[in-house]
């Protein structure tokens, strides 16, 4: 039995309106040969009933023994896979129709990559634009130091916007799966670093930006933001040791970065006059860059950090007149 070229991934929970569209948006693309794995996280809603009204034997569903949560159920669709490559669309992501095409012949071009990655237009709930995110302006392949630097310089990487090789993906051991580790980004920077990939600027993929999002639920529930950077980066960072003073380099600016935040944290505490907490904020920080106490920086990452809260308010306002990117909706 032959297999398919592209698996697709599409781990969900309870989202079956968006889930649809996920999978109209798999359908309509102009490369058609694929597999689709829908692996159901023990929804309570009609997810089965709408993958079974697709009445396409290309979508297999799959449901959960027990509720795995982002990244085992992430696992789960690719152990079920069969195809050469392989793609996370998220449930409430959708790809333009020449996604598949597209990184399809990247690979086709670059054979030995662990993944392409394209740019991708940010969207609201409706599907209508807020930004496009291009990390850079032309395509490139990058392998080793400097394919982690430039990862980690835009942190770009969504699932929506990748193909992988599959094979890449075994070898290096998929998404970790330790308890209290949100290992999202940290694999596919480890997999840019040992495999190498290669990027197509072309807006192919649309990440969806809404209250649900996982992002948003795990740090409003009061998930530790920085301690998950930090075992992030030691993930990625352990992947290349032993490491060249450029990547010494690197790793440090990056801690120096990370111990501003944490100054604005204990700012951001001592005005609730939360003490304990502003002391364990500028501790970090201190750990982090030993000069912290005296490094401005942070005034200039609040202002920044102001600046885009304000312009990103401004985007979400402006896209409410754009039509939607794709019109899912509208699909048979």
């Amino acid at each position: 039995m032959s297999h398919p070229t592209v698996s697709i991934g599409i781990p969900t929970y309870n989202r079956s309106r968006l889930l649809r569209q996920a999978i109209h948006s798999v359908l309509q693309q102009t490369y058609q040969d694929f597999e689709v794995i829908v692996s159901d996280d023990c929804s309570p809603d009609d997810t089965a009933e709408v993958v079974q009204s697709f009445h396409d034997p290309r979508i297999r569903y799959h449901r959960t023994s027990e509720n795995l949560r982002p990244p085992r159920n992430w696992n789960e669709c690719v152990r079920l896979a069969h195809g050469e490559f392989f793609a996370i669309l998220p449930d409430d992501d959708v790809w333009r129709p020449k996604f598949l095409v597209e990184m399809v012949t990247a690979f086709q071009a670059h054979p030995d990559v662990g993944f392409a990655q394209c740019a991708y237009h940010s969207v609201d709930e409706s599907l209508r634009e807020i930004r496009n995110v291009r990390a850079g302006s032309t395509k490139l392949v990058l392998y080793g130091e400097s394919a982690l630097i430039w990862q980690l310089e835009r942190l770009a990487c969504v699932p929506v916007a990748l193909l992988f090789r599959r094979a890449a993906m075994a070898e290096l051991g998929l998404w970790h799966e330790r308890d209290g580790y949100w290992d999202d980004w940290a694999f596919i920077v480890r997999l840019a670093y040992r495999y190498g990939f290669a990027y197509v600027p072309k807006l192919l993929a649309c990440n969806r930006v809404h209250s649900q999002n996982l992002n948003r639920e795990l740090y409003h529930k009061g998930r530790d933001a920085i301690l998950d950077l930090l075992n992030q980066h030691a993930d990625v960072f352990g992947e290349a040791l032993p490491l060249t003073p450029a990547l010494e380099a690197f790793h440090a600016k990056l801690n120096r970065e990370l111990s501003q935040h944490c100054v604005l944290l204990a700012l951001s505490a001592l005005r609730r006059r939360e003490w304990s907490q502003a002391r364990f904020h500028f501790t970090r920080a201190r750990r982090l860059y030993a000069l912290a106490g005296f490094d401005l920086g942070f005034i200039k990452l609040r202002l920044s950090l102001r600046a885009e809260a304000q312009r990103e308010l401004l985007l979400r306002q402006t896209a409410q007149s754009h039509e939607p990117i794709v019109e899912l909706d509208r699909y048979p």
